[in-house]
């Protein structure tokens, strides 16, 4: 007979199973009995936690534990620029590899696509409130803060998705989206 796993720590297992297996095969090719197995559990189990393979999404984020944004909001206002850059840059800098493929998870899959979209919101109000105080807003701030998001997950997954990391492609990342966002921040030259 086995011996009963505590409820956290069988969550627990079954994300750290699904990291481990994204980094070896794509989401689509996942099963909940692959899971399970690497994490050691029963397929009953998985279902006290989750109904679908999608539904863990979000909580594979790497910091779905304290999200960035909470991270970011918690200091200063006049500081929040680059604290996400630098959060940003350290979030896929250490997790660039399985970011990757979890981009490629919604990329294949909408059930996974949704639960991350709606994992995002709060990142994307954030940039929502930052470009639209800016000097000169763009007409819907909404629709630019998608974009930025889109730039910059592109841009830090192309830099560090292959699991290359440095400080120097850590210092050039950080540099690269400062300028950016003191590009976007900038008062308009008449």
């Amino acid at each position: 007979m086995s011996q009963r796993v505590p409820s956290d720590e069988a969550r627990r297992r079954i994300l750290d199973a699904t990291r481990e297996l994204l980094l070896d095969r794509p989401f689509a090719a996942l099963t909940v009995g692959d899971v399970m197995a690497r994490a050691g559990l029963t397929r009953t189990v998985f279902y006290r936690h989750f109904d679908t393979l999608a539904q863990m999404a979000p909580e594979l984020l790497p910091d779905s534990d304290d999200p960035l944004l909470d991270q970011v909001l918690r200091g200063p206002e006049d500081d929040l620029i680059q604290a996400m850059v630098a959060g940003l840059v350290r979030l896929y800098a250490d997790h660039g590899r399985w970011l990757r493929a979890l981009a490629a998870a919604a990329d294949s899959d909408p059930a996974v696509a949704a639960e991350l979209e709606r994992a995002l919101v709060g990142p994307r109000q954030l940039l929502e409130r930052l470009v639209a105080q800016a000097p000169n807003p763009p007409g819907d701030p909404h629709e630019f803060a998608q974009l930025l998001m889109a730039t910059h997950r592109a841009y830090l997954l192309d830099k560090f998705g292959a699991g290359a990391d440095t400080p120097a492609r850590r210092r050039e990342a950080t540099a690269a989206l400062l300028d950016l966002w003191q590009r976007l921040r900038a008062p308009a030259v008449e």
